[in-house]
């Protein structure tokens, strides 16, 4: 199977199924009811998603009903049968075209609940639809689900772990990066790594996922990842299904439950809708081909679910244009800080070592107080800026946005709002004309 970002962190959903989910966290489907299997020798190479149904011969992933009897299974790293399989488990299915070669299983999140009233929470990450509030302060849990466009978890299997030294599984955006004492907070807890084995580079803002036990309140850390590499063949046909969490101002470039991102170029087709609809909080179904030598999933066809749609939330959302500085992982335009990550996609020919000095547009999306670059680019017209973020007053009662002010106070009328705006450049930090971007 692939590594351990398809295998702790990607787990994308069919939408139909979470309610059916909800109701049966930790029991397979009636095995009593004949399922109807497809009958097709087309199925995706690798199928992502949250299972509807198992019976004892098949397994229901993204509406496809795939023969599974002679499929290799795994759960969590371990060998195991198709029964074992729940509903609202995510899992990666990959097929020879008739029928599933493999079954994989792992947790999105293993780890101690954090009870703010009636908040839970796993490293920060709120988790919602959890079952039974009964929880106490630090219980383990293992949870299956989606990542949504406001960090949050919508949890569709989840199992409470008894043996306190099970191995456990964390994923997170690093904050309070202490190299010299080996430490740093994943939400709330805290994480030691000093005696792990470590992929990738450490940065305060960088994804990781982390492996190892709990030990008084906090995290022994055995393996940290923040490599984030993918390694699909190439070519390799996926099909995803979730919530479009990100969208750049181009529609080009897509993120899926906070985790894949995914190209769009000329030939993508779009079922259902046009690419005026990606939008966040938008469900689609993507069909995707992994490109190598761009090392990336591009879309081929992507379907709309009207539906499936949630309510959109963008204010997780920003854009800024402006000259940039960049210190070590932290990129600034008028003093405001944005955090280059592992997840960061560069265009332009642009490097993480050729940004300094240039001007850029920058777009990504916040993680509790940090704004965490997706994608950046050369901003090839300086005169107009694409702005989009939360208009403020400043300490001399100047309305501003990313540190810009207005010459002719033409942001005031935004004050207190999250807005989407086109300014005139004029210069420095001072911009003028600015009007909503439709």
């Amino acid at each position: 199977m692939n590594n351990s970002l398809i295998k702790s962190t990607v787990k994308l959903i069919s939408l139909s199924a979470i309610s059916l989910a909800l109701c049966a966290c930790g029991s397979s489907s009636s095995s009593n009811k004949t399922n109807v299997i497809s009958k097709v020798n087309n199925f995706p190479s690798v199928i992502i998603g949250q299972v509807s149904e198992v019976t004892s011969n098949a397994i229901t992933i993204n509406s496809h009903t795939v023969p599974a009897s002679s499929a290799k299974v795994e759960l969590d790293g371990n060998n195991a049968s198709l029964s074992d399989i729940k509903v609202g488990m995510y899992i990666e299915v990959e097929t020879n075209g008739s029928q599933a070669t493999e079954i994989e299983y792992d947790p999105l999140l293993k780890g101690p609940v954090y009870i703010d009233g009636d908040t839970l929470s796993i490293a920060g990450i709120t988790l919602n639809n959890a079952q039974n509030t009964n929880f106490s302060q630090g219980e383990l849990l293992e949870v299956s689900g989606y990542i949504d466009s406001t960090n949050s978890i919508a949890v569709t299997y989840q199992a409470v772990i008894s043996n306190s030294q099970e191995e456990l599984e964390l994923l997170g955006n690093i904050s309070n990066l202490n190299t010299q004492s080996g430490t740093f907070n994943l939400g709330n807890l805290l994480i030691n790594y000093q005696q792990a084995e470590v992929e990738g580079a450490l940065n305060n803002g960088q994804f990781v996922e982390v492996e190892g036990v709990l030990n008084e309140g906090h995290i022994i850390a055995t393996e940290v990842d923040a490599e984030q590499n993918l390694n699909f063949n190439d070519d390799t046909q996926t099909e995803l299904e979730g919530v479009i969490t990100f969208v750049n101002n181009d529609e080009t470039l897509i993120t899926i439950n906070s985790k894949w991102q995914v190209a769009i170029n000329d030939q993508t087709q779009f079922e259902d809708g046009t690419a005026t609809n990606l939008i966040t909080g938008q469900w689609v179904e993507v069909d995707a081909q992994w490109q190598q030598n761009n090392n990336q999933l591009l879309a081929t066809n992507i379907e709309f679910d009207s539906s499936n749609t949630a309510s959109t939330v963008t204010n997780y959302t920003f854009s800024v244009s402006g000259q940039v500085s960049v210190s070590d992982n932290i990129a600034t335009i008028n003093g405001n800080n944005f955090t280059l990550t592992n997840q960061t996609r560069y265009e332009d020919g642009l490097t993480a070592q050729t940004l300094n000095g240039q001007w850029l547009e920058l777009e990504g999306t916040y993680n509790n107080s940090q704004a965490l670059i997706t994608e950046a680019e050369i901003e090839e017209n300086t005169s107009t800026l694409h702005l989009k973020g939360n208009v403020t007053l400043n300490t001399n009662n100047q309305a501003e946005i990313w540190g810009y002010i207005s010459e002719d106070s033409s942001l005031s009328q935004f004050t207190n709002q999250y807005v989407e705006l086109e300014c005139q450049w004029v210069n420095t930090n001072q911009v003028r004309v600015c009007v909503l971007d439709d």
